[in-house]
């Protein structure tokens, strides 16, 4: 995916860019979970989980740097969303650690709904709200 709906967009670039990256990868998510012809998706679920932890190692440190910076008041909210999100990926990550072919598909649904869930509320809602406070502040 290398475009995005513009609801998604924060108008900053690097964001919007490795918002991208969190899009890909729940279309990795949605593209396995309705594979009917691939039996075994433990090592593509460990892919995606993987570029999920890379993911946000980085986005999260470079939003946070961001928010720093600017002096954004509500940072330690946003803080505990992000330890809210590492919280329910390690969830996630530990489910999937004890994957079998009949909980597979569970497991993806779950991380699907999550990281739908997350793009939607987070990114479209709360991001774009803190971008938008932080540039009206300046």
């Amino acid at each position: 995916m290398d475009t995005i709906s513009s609801e998604y967009l924060t108008g900053i670039a690097v964001l919007d860019e490795q918002h991208k990256q969190l899009f890909r990868l729940t279309d990795q998510a949605q593209t396995l979970l309705k594979d009917q012809n691939m039996l075994y998706k433990f090592d593509e679920l460990e892919d995606i989980l993987k570029g999920i932890r890379e993911y946000t190692l980085s986005h999260f440190a470079e939003e946070e740097t961001y928010m720093k910076s600017a002096a954004y008041p509500k940072l330690e909210e946003h803080l505990a969303l992000h330890r809210k999100f590492m919280e329910d990926l390690t969830h996630i990550d530990e489910e999937a650690a004890r994957v079998s072919l009949g909980t597979q598909d569970s497991i993806l649904a779950e991380l699907m709904n999550y990281l739908t869930e997350w793009l939607q509320r987070h990114i479209m809602l709360i991001d774009k709200a803190m971008v938008e406070e932080i540039e009206a502040a300046k």
